[in-house]
This record gives structure tokens, sequence and C-alpha cells, in this order.
């Protein structure tokens, strides 16, 4: 499946002209949605999630997925991955969705560690694959299930895609839709005011849209073949800068 962990292990993220035109026909209707419900009237019924009751689930994996986004030192990152994991239990809670809350942090805690690790292999041909890699590194070293550390992957992995499958598992959903939620503000207007409030003070964007512009372009430079620098030529940059959030 394209954008799976084992797809990017097979083609180190290397996406074709079948691939191309895929992401194009699953992108396309999505992103004029958003542009739609961005220009119309916001009359849509607003569900309460009550932003204190977001589990954080506090595990010796996650202590280490936490260090492991903390030596990034990149406090745009560091953000931006908390408010994804934010965004995602929201849109659960939305959604009425069942979830492995340490699953879903890890994988969120981590889903960007590739976009600014400078030590990526050579044969890398996505970011996605190099942080789903540092994933599974640290869930083996706590003796996570097989079945756990895939999931994380797939996550990682997939939430690069730019659309959601509803038939996959709802940690892979949430982090999809939690990751556009913050980066271009995807379906932000279901998710109550008071809930977005505590989120950006708790973690502020710390001017993210200028930094996450400048990581997608450096990307793009690295790997010209990958779905990040497809998605940019579908206009990935311009969306960020023209999202709802201020800098």
């Amino acid at each position: 499946m394209l954008g799976s962990y084992t797809w990017l292990k097979q083609t180190q993220g290397k996406i074709n002209f079948k691939d191309k035109l895929y992401l194009l026909q699953k992108t396309l209707a999505p992103t004029t949605t958003h542009l739609l419900q961005r220009l119309g009237p916001q009359n849509t019924k607003l569900h309460v999630v009550d932003y204190h009751a977001v589990p954080l689930p506090d595990t010796l994996l996650v202590k280490d997925a936490i260090e492991q986004l903390e030596q990034t030192q990149n406090l745009s990152i560091i953000n931006h991955s908390w408010r994804s994991y934010y965004w995602g239990v929201a849109f659960s809670q939305i959604n009425r969705w069942q979830y492995d809350a340490e699953a879903f942090l890890v994988a969120a805690l981590l889903h960007d560690v590739g976009l600014v690790d400078a030590h990526e292999p050579a044969q890398c041909h996505c970011f996605t694959l190099h942080s789903a890699t540092q994933a599974e590194k640290i869930c083996q070293k706590h003796q996570y299930s097989h079945e756990k550390i895939e999931l994380i992957s797939n996550a990682i992995s997939m939430h690069m895609n730019g659309f959601s499958n509803l038939n996959q598992p709802k940690e892979v959903l949430m982090l999809q839709k939690g990751t556009s939620c913050d980066v271009i503000g995807s379906e932000l207007q279901f998710i109550h005011a008071d809930f977005q409030k505590y989120c950006l003070e708790n973690y502020p964007r710390e001017n993210f849209n200028h930094v996450f512009r400048q990581l997608i372009q450096h990307e793009v430079e690295r790997h010209p073949y990958s779905r990040t620098a497809f998605l940019n030529t579908l206009g990935l940059t311009t969306l960020i800068r023209f999202n709802p959030f201020k800098e």
C-alpha cells in the first residue's frame, strides 16, 4: 500500500508516475473541500472536547520518545508534534473512535524527527522512513509487540499521504488528521475554540508556518522523488502560508 512502512522499505520513499496519479486523485477532493470550508460560512456544529481530559501516558517508552524528540532542539517541531497529538485526540472524540493512547502519542511525538535529523541514511528518499525507523528502534528497545510497532510505523509513514483512508486503524487516521490540522488548518472548524486556545497556549507555534515551509523546501531538495516533493507541486507550501493560524 502506498505510504505504508512496508512500501517505504521497499521503495525507500521514491514515488513513480502511477503513485503520483493515485495521490493526485486522492488529494484533489479533500483539498478542494478544505478550501471551500475555509471560504464558506462557519456554522459548523462543534463537539465540546475537554482539553484537560486528554490522556498522557507516562511510560518509559513515551519518555524515550519525548527525549528523542527533544534532541532535535527544534522548538517549532517539538510543539507541532504535541499539538498534532492533541488535535488527533480531539478528532477521535468528535468521531467516537477508540484508540491506543500510548501508541498514538509515540507516533505523534516521532512523526517528524526525520525531517530535522541530519544523520539520515544515504539511501533514504523520504523523511517519514527515517522517522518510522527511529520509532521502530525505540519500540524494539522496550520490547513492544510487533503489532504495535507496525501500527506506530504505519501511522508515521502514512501521515504524509495527504488524505485519510477510513479503513485504516484509528491511530493512523488520527495522526493524518492531527498533522493536517496543524499544518494547513484542515477541519479546525470542528474543534471547539476553548480546546484550540488551551492547545496553542501550552504548545505555541513558535513561528511554525515559516519554519515548516523551510523544512519542506529542504526535504524537496534532498528528496525530489518523495511524496513531499510531489505534494509541494500541488501547493502544499501555499496551503501552509494561508492556514488560519498565526505564526
